[in-house]
């Protein structure tokens, strides 16, 4: 991710968009799924949190897809 940052940045690409925020919340999900081990959290906090960012994140793949199909619509109309 840091180095797509810096990528971005260097050439004036659009920062935030959505596959970075599916890779902040994958991200997120790991780092979770690593705090876990260190810390006993209970079981319900854990799966809402977990299955939550799983949600989401499928969510945004979903999106990603759905965009990428319109562009590919749009592109073969033209």
């Amino acid at each position: 991710m840091v180095i797509v940052s810096i990528y971005k940045i260097k050439h004036n690409i659009k920062f935030w968009d959505k596959s970075f925020t599916l890779a902040t919340i994958v991200m997120i999900n790991i780092l979770y799924s690593l705090l876990e081990r260190f810390v006993d959290l209970p079981y319900e906090l854990n799966s809402i949190v977990t299955g939550g960012l799983s949600l989401v994140a499928f969510g945004y793949i979903v999106v990603i897809l759905w965009e990428l199909r319109k562009q590919k619509k749009i592109s073969n109309s033209k």
